[in-house]
């Protein structure tokens, strides 16, 4: 697989559009699809390193130098809420595992 079928087929994991991608990581769709068809053969390391972060994987996978597609600690993207200073970090690890099961229950339907 080369860089490009590796994000494609990473992006298409997560049940990831072009479009937000596109929008993380500050380019057009069509260069998101240009990456994927390998038609842009030099991507700059700041755009690898961004669509890495946002496939919740590492440039060194996208690149092909491992096998190990996730990070330990996935990102969440954005969560819109007020959370006082009090919340500890186990609480907010709880919070974000019970989103991630949220979402897992939509891509079922």
């Amino acid at each position: 697989m080369d860089v490009g079928e590796r994000i494609r087929h990473r992006r298409k994991e997560l049940d990831l559009s072009a479009d937000a991608l596109a929008d993380f990581v500050g380019v057009s769709r069509a260069t998101i699809f240009r990456y994927e068809r390998g038609d842009i053969e030099k991507m700059p390391a700041v755009t690898l390193k961004k669509i890495a972060e946002k496939l919740r994987t590492t440039p060194a996978f996208l690149m092909g130098w491992t096998e190990e597609k996730e990070t330990e600690a996935a990102p969440i993207d954005t969560i819109a809420a007020h959370i006082d200073d009090d919340v500890t970090e186990e609480e907010m690890d709880d919070i974000v595992k019970y989103i991630e099961f949220i979402k897992s229950q939509h891509k079922g339907k």
